[in-house]
């Protein structure tokens, strides 16, 4: 397998509908159907998780790289099922607020970030994707 492959597997919990044990490396978590128990977190929001992660990933390592004096980060993300089509989003909104920079410096690391994150730019170019950035 490739450094370029990565693999999440998972498995039912014997007893409990819509329960279920993902398995990424050694790292195991809980997650339930939206169908399921509604304790733990659904795949929905494991798929805006991944593109929160990756936002603040991206721009925490361009800042640092870049000499920008980035002093936090708070990154959100939402979507709405399709009310016509609920098999997909309608919509995905992410909101990036970056502490420390002006304006200009926050829509470079925003750039930064939506120019090269597979999963915005996978999902960019699958349903579209909105991206809201603030300087603070």
């Amino acid at each position: 397998m490739s450094d370029n492959t990565v693999t999440v597997s998972g498995h039912t919990i014997s007893g409990v509908p819509g329960r279920f044990v993902l398995d990424a490396r050694t790292n195991h978590l809980i997650t339930d159907s939206r169908f399921g128990p509604g304790e733990s977190v659904q795949a929905g929001e494991l798929f805006l998780a991944s593109l929160v992660s990756c936002a603040m990933a991206n721009i925490e390592s361009t800042a640092t790289e870049a000499g920008y004096p980035v002093t936090g980060i708070q990154v959100s993300a939402r979507h709405t099922r399709g009310v016509v089509d609920p098999t997909r989003y309608e919509d995905t909104r992410i909101t990036v607020r970056i502490q420390g920079v002006d304006a200009s410096a926050a829509e470079e690391l925003a750039a930064r970030f939506t120019e090269t994150c597979p999963i915005y730019n996978t999902v960019r170019r699958g349903t579209g994707i909105e991206l809201e950035v603030f300087a603070e």
